[in-house]
């Protein structure tokens, strides 16, 4: 009961002191869940995605990025990501994770906190499958790199109060070898702290 009384206590209290009025901090730290669609290059991947008959599918990440803010008209940035592709139908499953290091700059344009961004992308992904003609495998590919393209609103940047979230999306073409393209479409909410 103690432990519950402490977590609302300073819940009240970063409720309270986010809803304060300062300016955008120099520097910053960003951090959210993210959904979308990625579309697999490698045949391998596209066949066995097509042929499997599945129950449930879901899509679900998560995101972190340090921010540089040296001037209201650009913020510098350096990230992590995880993208996970969950698919099952009984015992068997396809299991993606794309993970992902972005490096990059979000220019405004002078449209409130709406920005552009583009960022340089080293990453690699994961399989985890299981399906009844070939058993279980997991595999990892080649790091590759990549580009990321950004279109966001960042509520805070133009408000008195620093911690208001930014929404957006993005479009991540990975490399993955062997002359195949990932393309992440991915949908985006993250909280400015």
């Amino acid at each position: 009961m103690k432990g519950i009384k402490i977590f609302l206590c300073a819940f009240f209290v970063f409720s309270f002191a986010s809803m304060l009025p300062c300016e955008e901090k120099f520097l910053s730290v960003s951090a959210g869940i993210s959904t979308g669609i990625p579309l697999y290059g490698s045949d391998e991947v596209a066949q066995l995605k097509s042929s499997f008959d599945h129950d449930s599918r879901v899509i679900i990440g998560s995101l972190a990025t340090l921010n540089l803010n040296p001037m209201e008209q650009c913020t510098f940035f350096a990230g992590a990501d995880v993208l996970c592709d969950f698919s099952w139908k009984g015992g068997q499953h396809l299991n993606f994770l794309h993970t992902a290091f972005p490096v990059g700059v979000k220019v405004y344009p002078g449209l409130g906190g709406l920005n552009l961004g583009l960022a340089y992308t080293l990453g690699f992904r994961t399989d985890f499958i299981k399906t009844e003609n070939d058993g279980r495998k997991t595999k990892t590919d080649a790091w590759g790199n990549g580009f990321r393209f950004y279109l966001e609103y960042n509520f805070a940047h133009t408000s008195s109060f620093s911690h208001l979230p930014s929404c957006g999306v993005f479009w991540n073409l990975m490399p993955r070898g062997e002359n195949a393209y990932d393309n992440i479409f991915a949908l985006y909410l993250t909280a400015n702290l």
